[in-house]
Parts: structure tokens; sequence; C-alpha cells
């Protein structure tokens, strides 16, 4: 086996002898196409530093001698339309080439056929001296080479290639089936739908006068979101960031009845819709990790309808908030984006508070609601999350009444505490 060993490396022998210089490739896809024959020729024969043997990227043929280089190997990457072509050419003396030779090239470099013919050209003007690789002997560890350190058949000292300005090192690509983190932090679109459980609390602060308060225990609302940043598809910059947003729960199947009986039922519905501007800032690249600045408009109402005789639930108003929506929100992804904390904060000065502030009861007032949610997501399959919150809506109504009045109180709280379970798809 040993003597078998020994023939090998005799074999190859005179192909570790040839010294090339493989220079800069020009036009476009030039670096991917020289690093792809770098790969392959430099196996076999012995690269060097190309800044070593070339002035402004072009052959140094006194530099080339005082190097005791054999051969330079040139390459120009012409494109005509869609189609590119390389010339690609050995040198072993100034004047006309050893070899000059064009092979077609593909949008991401030499196609594997095409860098066999052009490897197999290459090998032919070095020399026809130069034996074929032999079939290896005993297996061992492959050395993994990559564009920028080559190693030197012969020796254990690595033989450099430097990248210069014409000689770009191409970047890593993301693995493939995985988006990159920028694409994971700005979504297109997103779709959530779910279920609210909702506690819902009505009282007066200091009532003077016989007014009614109100109390519903856990009730499901269905709820949906739909999220979308037009921008996201083609860029992930600060004004991919730009979007909008929309949401909306609802419960008509409610049924409300006074406390002193169980038969008299009043229909009852419930209804929140969200919606307004929404932008994703990403203040740190490296992490993902988004704050959500968000403005819009919120409607929230809650209704008690007549019962089947025609009568109303007395001392009770109808409340139907509209007001503005200003606020802030926050997402990061934890354990590669398995894990999601979330959460909101908004304030919501409201302009028109329905029965309650008109002349029906309180004929001057004011209306100040407060938003708040914090939850956690689990990724189920990509594209598709598990979420689960804490939701809060805090309505603080303050009332300017006189002694005269009708109804006569300080203010009053509406107030919503509960829960959401849902599932988010984005994309």
């Amino acid at each position: 086996m040993r003597a078998l060993l020994w023939v090998a490396l005799l074999a190859s022998a005179p192909a570790l002898a040839q010294r090339i210089g493989v220079v800069p490739f020009g036009g476009p896809n030039g670096a991917v196409v020289r690093n792809q024959l770098i790969s392959a020729v430099c196996d076999t024969a012995d690269c060097v530093n190309t800044a070593k043997v070339t002035t402004g990227n072009k052959p140094d043929w006194k530099k080339a001698k005082k190097e005791a280089l054999q051969f330079f190997v040139t390459g120009t990457i012409v494109k005509k339309g869609k189609a590119q072509t390389l010339t690609l050419e050995v040198l072993s003396k100034p004047g006309a080439p050893k070899l000059k030779k064009t092979f077609p090239v593909a949008a991401d470099g030499l196609a594997a056929r095409t860098l066999q013919s052009a490897i197999d050209a290459l090998k032919g003007a070095f020399g026809s001296a130069q034996a074929p690789d032999p079939a290896p002997v005993e297996p061992t560890p492959a050395v993994k080479t990559t564009p920028t350190e080559l190693t030197k058949p012969g020796g254990t000292e690595p033989a450099r290639v430097e990248p210069t300005k014409t000689d770009p090192v191409p970047e890593s690509e993301p693995e493939p089936g995985r988006p990159s983190t920028a694409a994971r932090r700005i979504p297109f679109i997103a779709v959530e739908a779910g279920v609210d459980l909702l506690n819902r609390s009505f009282s007066y602060v200091q009532p003077v006068t016989n007014l009614r308060r109100y109390g519903i225990p856990i009730f499901p609302l269905a709820m949906a979101k739909v999220e979308f940043y037009p921008l996201a598809l083609s860029r992930q910059d600060l004004l991919g960031g730009l979007g909008l947003e929309a949401s909306f729960s609802f419960a008509p199947w409610l049924r409300s009845r006074r406390e002193s009986t169980m038969e008299d039922l009043y229909p009852t519905s419930t209804m929140r819709i969200d919606a307004g501007l929404a932008w994703r800032i990403m203040p740190v690249k490296s992490l993902n990790f988004s704050l959500i600045p968000l403005l819009g408009i919120r409607s929230h109402s809650f209704t008690v309808a007549p019962n089947a005789m025609g009568t109303r639930l007395d001392l009770l108003p109808n409340l139907s908030y509209l007001g503005l929506k200003a606020g802030l929100g926050f997402e990061v992804g934890l354990a590669d984006d398995f894990f999601f904390l979330f959460g909101r904060f908004a304030v919501i000065p409201v302009f028109n508070s329905g029965e309650i502030i008109s002349a029906a009861f309180f004929p001057n007032g004011s209306n100040l609601g407060l938003d708040g949610s914090l939850g956690v997501g689990v990724a189920l399959i990509k594209n598709l999350q598990l979420r689960a919150a804490f939701d809060f809506n805090r309505y603080g109504l303050t009332f300017r009444t006189e002694p005269t009045d009708a109804f006569v109180a300080q203010g009053a709280v509406d107030q919503y505490v509960g829960g959401t379970v849902s599932l988010r798809f984005q994309y």
C-alpha cells in the first residue's frame, strides 16, 4: 500500500510544479466565475498571490519572473442581451496567449459541465506533461478551500488570494428555505383570528341620584385583526415599516336582566373597532425587535335593547364611544423566532360617548380611555403562531352637573378586563 501511495505522489508531481496566477476577472459575475476556477485548478497547481505578480490587476511580467511564475490566467465576461460569455486566456509570456477560449456563463456562474470543460482546457494549456489526477489510494479527510485561502500543495503554509476592489468576495446567502432576519421582521400582511374573553363592569363615582350600575362576568367575543405593510415586499427600511392595521371584535348574542328577576331578558350586544396607521421601527438591526407607534380611530359600543314587551332597562344608558387612539406597541422574537413577546399601550381621548353624555343623562362631561395588552406567542409552523394575551380597557368619564339636574354624579368608570387567544398567520 505504501508503494502505491508513492507512485501516486510521483505521478502527480508535474501538476504540482506549475506556478500560476489567476488575475481578477472583469465583467458581471467575474468574481464568482474566478472563484469557481480557483477552487478547482489550485488543488493541483501552485497558485501565487496575485498581488505579488500584478500591477493594477494586470499581469506584471517583471514580478512574475521574480516569483518564478509560469502562467497567467485571465478572464473577461461580456454580456449581450441576456447571454453572458467568458473569454478565458492563459499567458506564458507577453504577446499571443497560449490559450484563448470562450465559454457560456449562466446567471449564477459556470454550469457544472462548462466548468469541467474550462478546467480541462486550462490543464491542457499548462502542459501536456501534466498527468491526470490519480484515483485516491486511501480515503483522507477533505480539505475545504475558500476563495480567500487555498491549501498550498506540498506544504503546510496556505497561499492566500487577497480580494481586491475588482475581486469582491461574494456575500453569504441565507440558508435555502429559511427567510432572512429582515424578511421575518416586517410582514407584508398578517391576519389574526380568535376569541376575546372579557369581564365588563360599569359603575358611577359618587352618585347622588338614583343610577343603575352594570356588570357582566366572563363573556366571549369573536375577534379578527389584519395588518398590511404594502412596501415590505420590496424594502425592509423605515419606509417598509409603514402600514395599516384594523381589528374588530363583537358579541351580538348577549342577554341582560335585572338582578331581581330571572325571566325579563334584554338583548345585548357589544362591538369594538380599531383602525389606523402602524409604523414598525427596528432600532436594533441585529435583533428581531420592533417598536410600533400607532395612530387611529376607536369605536366601542355596548347597547341593551328593549325586551320582548318593548320596555327598556331603565336608568341604564347605551354607550357608544368614538375617539382618537394614539399609542406604542412592541414585538420581539426569541429563541430564533420560536417565542414572541408583544404588547401595546394607548391613550384614547373620546369625543363622543353616546347617551351617557347627552341631554338624556349628563349634558356636560368628558371621557378619556386607556388601552393595554401584553402577550406571548409560539410558532406552530412556518408563518403561523398561537398567541395569548392579557387585555385591559378602561374609560374614565367625568361629569359637570348642577344640584337641580335629573342625574347627579361626579363621574363613571367603564372597564373591560380579560384576555385573547388567537391564531396569527403572516407572510
